[in-house]
């Protein structure tokens, strides 16, 4: 159909097709401005009742004349086909925007279903109910402050088709009166009367779409859809995605309510409903709500496994006495091990090991006459180490030396050594 003429335009691409016929890019033989031209289907166009109803669709929605509704600027005959010619949109429609993102913003969300209502408040006025409002008939345009404008589509083509029409049956009309996904259950009963409450459901399943990025029911044939809009409870979009608030959820189930008398009401209504949430941002998403904060409870440490005494000079509570006790005389044990390893390697060489000194007669300082104080007899001490006798080890009385002051000397092999307290390691109490 490429280059036939339509009155004075000339189709120039086909730019989507449905059920009741396609639409064109068509731009003027004169002036060259460019339009969308849809063209009903050459089986439609014989029913006379139809395309009446068709032309009278097109001079109420013509008459709104509604900057969100599509403008209609001619309609006609092309042979023994009737047809439309509408303004030329530039943008996506909602269906798009929804792809790009999987789902969108609550607040856009918002603003696109409140200015289909706006719209449809306009048509409702004037009596027509467009009955089809889906992603698809909502459109998207660019607008010269940066922001989008919002275009309602296919304005009474869903009302061409009645219930009483001859030759069509239930399921027939409701694929051309709407589409399953987005039908209210009165349109899914075919009900002889369907009012402007329709709409405001549809708009309801738009908005949970554009919320959640998926339609309000999904079931694998349009027969089982229209069976839940009828009987399936909608579900609220909290339940399908994160970061929906109550309040939101609240304005969706009520465009959902399949009883009319609790669903909202009419446009205004909606529309009012959104202008309060959008007044209140933190009522557009969903909060976590914390716990509120608890008073510490003090908790008992354990008992740590320890004998070592704490700064107070008290075993750490939970060590058994006993347990201490034991380790420090292991201690005592071990330190008197390591003094006779000491004592016993400090003659080096071939020199006998000097006998471990009585603990009975040790001094712990060094007396005034530190010089003139018995001297361990060496060989006497090896003598008893090697026998293993624990008896005293004989002393001899030293020659009388010149005094030098307090006992502090180093030992005999020149290096330090061990024991209690500064000077010689081996100094008795004597005379």
């Amino acid at each position: 159909m490429i280059g036939e003429t339509f009155g004075n335009y000339r189709l120039v691409a086909e730019l989507g097709s449905g059920g009741m016929g396609a639409v064109w890019l068509a731009e003027h033989t004169m002036l060259g401005s460019k339009v969308a031209i849809k063209v009903l289907r050459p089986e439609l166009s014989q029913n006379q009742g139809i395309v009446q109803r068709f032309f009278d669709e097109a001079r109420a929605a013509s008459r709104v004349n509604h900057p969100n509704i599509v403008s209609v600027v001619d309609f006609g005959w092309q042979q023994s086909t009737a047809y439309l010619v509408m303004e030329h949109l530039q943008g996506q429609t909602v269906t798009r925007a929804i792809y790009q993102t999987g789902r969108v913003a609550p607040e856009r969300a918002l603003f696109i279903v409140r200015e289909a209502a706006v719209a449809m408040a306009a048509a409702h006025a004037v009596q027509i109910i467009h009955r089809d409002l889906k992603p698809d008939n909502i459109f998207l345009v660019p607008d010269l402050s940066g922001g989008e404008r919002v275009k309602v589509l296919d304005f009474g083509i869903a009302k061409l088709l009645g219930d009483s029409e001859p030759g069509h049956n239930l399921t027939q009309t409701g694929m051309i009166m709407g589409t399953p996904a987005y039908m209210s259950p009165e349109q899914c009963r075919g009900a002889g009367r369907v009012d402007h409450r329709t709409d405001i459901y549809a708009l309801g399943c738009v908005l949970f779409h554009l919320l959640t990025g998926r339609t309000p029911f999904v079931a694998a044939t349009p027969g089982d859809l229209i069976a839940s809009h009828l009987t399936v409870p909608p579900p609220a979009p909290s339940s399908v995605t994160t970061g929906i608030s109550p309040e939101l959820d609240a304005l969706v189930l009520r465009c959902l309510a399949k009883e009319l008398d609790q669903r909202i009401s009419t446009m205004p209504e909606l529309i009012e409903a959104i202008d309060a949430l959008l007044a209140a941002p933190s009522q557009l998403h969903a909060t976590i709500a914390l716990p509120p904060p608890v008073a510490p409870v003090p908790v008992p440490v354990p008992a740590v496994g320890t004998t070592m005494a704490s700064s107070a000079g008290e075993v750490q509570r939970g060590a058994p006495a006993w347990r201490g006790g034991l380790i420090i005389g292991a201690f005592a044990v071990l330190g008197g091990v390591i003094a006779v390893i000491a004592m016993l390697s400090t003659g080096g060489g071939s020199e006998p090991a000097k006998a471990p000194v009585d603990a009975a007669i040790v001094t712990p300082a060094v007396p005034p006459d530190a010089a003139l104080a018995p001297v361990v007899d060496a060989a006497a001490a090896a003598a008893a180490v090697d026998a293993g006798t624990p008896t005293k080890v004989p002393v001899k009385k030293p020659p009388r030396l010149p005094r030098t002051g307090s006992g502090g000397g180093s030992g005999s092999d020149g290096g330090s050594q061990s024991g209690g307290g500064s000077g010689s390691a081996y100094m008795y109490e004597g005379r």
